[in-house]
């Protein structure tokens, strides 16, 4: 089988009748499956897409298993030479298949790519590049310089500031909304890492990859769209646990190989503050 699509959903299911759509249409010249992992299900809403799309396999979970762990439990019973895990909120081309699976039987160093992202108004999104946050990165991040300029490549490291979004090149890390995948890195290094909830575990999965010598990919001249956010809201406690808890969590794990044991607690306050500080703009937020 050429590729296995793994969509985690967490009730937002109008989007991903769309996006199971685009998919299906992008994969007719290949041997493929679709699998999705509905997470916190909605039995009835959940059977009617169903219906819809009866090639489609499901795995149901009755409560919400996060991001790291859905994936895995599909990684679990995947068949494909390639994965590609998929955010149900995105709408792909039909034809970035056919570009995408040459690209890496060309490239046998490239464990992942990933392509150019844009929001529903054709703006695009930089987490489409990124690189492995190092200390000046994270810092600048935290701060806003990094969003002050982002074109940047000292200040908005973290976003490869200073590449253009239309090359192609090698980057440090890709995003899980769209992330096409060798299944022999999955062999290698394994699924995600559960204890990232539903944040940072693209970063720390694209990290383990290039440890085991790997390459990652951007291919800025193929595009898709992610309108994001149809199941997050930024200003609720729950996103602020797991947002910054798993830019906590990544400090820690590669600490002090890759920052320093000071630098390991600088940045670790620094998260804590940008927390706390989030917390504070929301409350305000609701004052209004």
């Amino acid at each position: 089988m050429d590729l296995s699509v793994i969509i985690v959903n967490y009730k937002d299911y109008s989007r991903l009748r769309y996006c199971i759509e685009s998919v299906m249409l992008a994969l007719q010249e290949m041997s493929w499956e679709i699998i999705v992992v509905d997470n916190a299900s909605v039995p009835f809403e959940q059977s009617a897409i169903q219906k819809e799309f009866p090639l489609v396999s499901w795995i149901i979970n009755d409560e919400n298993k996060g991001f790291s762990k859905a994936n895995n439990q599909a990684l679990a019973v995947v068949k494909g030479r390639f994965f590609l895990f998929l955010n149900p909120d995105t709408i792909i081309p039909q034809h970035i298949f056919g570009t995408l699976i040459p690209y890496l039987d060309q490239h046998p160093m490239a464990g992942a790519i990933g392509v150019k992202m844009v929001d529903g108004n054709g703006v695009f999104l930089p987490e489409s590049k990124r690189n492995i946050p190092g200390i000046r990165a994270a810092f600048f991040k935290m701060i806003g310089l990094a969003t002050i300029f982002p074109n940047s490549s000292f200040f908005n490291a973290y976003a490869l500031g200073g590449f253009s979004s239309n090359g192609i090149y090698k980057v440090g890390a890709l995003t899980g909304a769209f992330l096409l995948v060798r299944a022999e890195v999955v062999n290698k290094i394994g699924g995600f890492d559960e204890r990232f909830f539903m944040y940072g575990e693209d970063i720390d999965f694209c990290y383990r990859m290039q440890e085991k010598g790997f390459e990652i990919h951007y291919i800025g001249t193929l595009q898709i769209t992610h309108f994001k956010g149809t199941s997050t809201n930024k200003h609720s406690t729950v996103y602020r646990q797991h947002f910054y808890g798993s830019m906590e969590l990544f400090v820690k794990k590669y600490s002090p190989a890759m920052y320093g044991r000071t630098a390991k607690w600088i940045l670790v306050l620094g998260i804590r503050l940008a927390r706390h500080l989030a917390a504070i703009k929301s409350f305000l937020l609701c004052l209004r």
